[in-house]
């Protein structure tokens, strides 16, 4: 069931929203007449440039970085068909019979990490998935479950939601893996979520170096009460790595500065993320409607109608204000850091839009 957005208004610019092309990443974005940025710059970087007269017309450009590492594209010898061709991306299959020989062959330490030629590998079982199965639509096919499959690291891609001085708050691009909010149907809060957990110690190991751990801030990150349901969310608590809240991702002024429609009942293309082939290979779930293919679905850190349930977008990037099982095992993670530019080691990535 989806929240009714009905008790939430607040003024927006007057501005006319328009088809943009994204700009090459040397480029400083020039804003029109009618768009706006919605906080600071620091370097080549600013915060959202939106244009939002018509919330239901808006249209969001962000900055981008690379910053950390991940496994996201598999390594194959041959044909390819775990995955629908609609859900892949460009460059997320590496057919290369000789690499693959070699990472059969390659050391592989305690974390299942290999560096060959420079670059880092890391191999993943059925064990290892979140959820496999070799007859579950639209989710990856695992064939073979003792069969290891092989995963190159790419740099993380992040959209820049908001500047504050020399303190950015990222949003990754891509869901990079996959992880359940918790791991009991149980009543629990994001305090004391295994994916709060999972996040601040499995993926921030894997994610990034000790020199790029310096740069990530240990956040102050607040767990608001549900703003339909009224659900307690819980203390606010201090955390390097999370996931939005329902207030960051609408219902809010926030929400807006952020480059999100302030509301639900809509499919918003802002909201809307694609999994990684890791994410899948894990275990998430990929869309097979027209308007959302290819897409994934993600939780946000609030409570559902129950603590035993936490609110989701869907794939076409809709707010599920009442929730889903907390035990869901096939939603993808779409982590957010504040990162301290001053010190960070980053490349600058190429703006997004959420023209579709």
């Amino acid at each position: 069931m989806k929240g009714v957005f009905t008790r939430f208004c607040f003024k927006l610019l007057p501005a006319l929203f328009l088809a943009v092309l994204v700009c090459a990443c040397n480029k400083e974005p020039q804003p029109s007449s009618s768009e706006r940025y919605t906080g600071d710059s620091y370097g080549e970087l600013h915060s959202p440039l939106v244009k939002d007269e018509d919330t239901k017309q808006h249209l969001t450009r962000w900055s981008c970085i690379y910053f950390g590492s991940y496994p996201t594209n598999e390594v194959v010898k041959g044909p390819f068909d775990a995955v629908d061709g609609y859900a892949v991306a460009a460059g997320d299959v590496i057919t290369d019979a000789a690499l693959y020989t070699k990472l059969e062959q390659a050391d592989w330490d305690g974390n299942d990490d290999a560096v060959i030629n420079g670059k880092r590998y890391h191999r993943i079982n059925g064990a290892g998935a979140v959820t496999a199965s070799g007859d579950h639509k639209q989710h990856y096919l695992w064939t073979d479950l003792s069969a290891w499959h092989y995963y190159a690291y790419a740099p993380i891609k992040w959209r820049v939601l908001n500047i504050k001085g020399a303190t950015a708050l990222l949003l990754a691009d891509r869901m990079m893996d996959n992880c359940p909010f918790h791991s009991s149907p149980e009543d629990v809060t994001w305090s004391e979520s295994l994916l709060r957990q999972w996040l601040n110690s499995t993926f921030l190991d894997r994610a990034f170096s000790p020199a790029e751990k310096m740069s990530i801030v240990e956040a102050s990150v607040e767990n608001a009460d549900n703003f339909y349901f009224g659900t307690t969310c819980g203390p606010d608590t201090r955390d390097r790595v999370f996931i939005l809240s329902e207030a960051e991702a609408f219902a809010s002024e926030k929400a807006v500065d952020y480059g999100f429609y302030p509301g639900d009942g809509f499919e918003d293309p802002a909201r809307q993320f694609r999994s990684t082939l890791y994410a899948k290979c894990r275990g998430s779930w990929w869309s097979p409607k027209e308007t959302s293919l290819g897409g994934s679905f993600w939780f946000l850190r609030t409570s559902g109608y129950t603590k035993a349930n936490a609110v989701y977008v869907g794939a076409g990037g809709d707010i599920y204000n009442r929730g889903m099982m907390n035990i869901c095992n096939d939603a993808a993670v779409l982590p957010a850091i504040y990162l301290d530019l001053g010190s960070a080691d980053y490349q600058i990535a190429p703006e997004v839009s959420s023209a579709l």
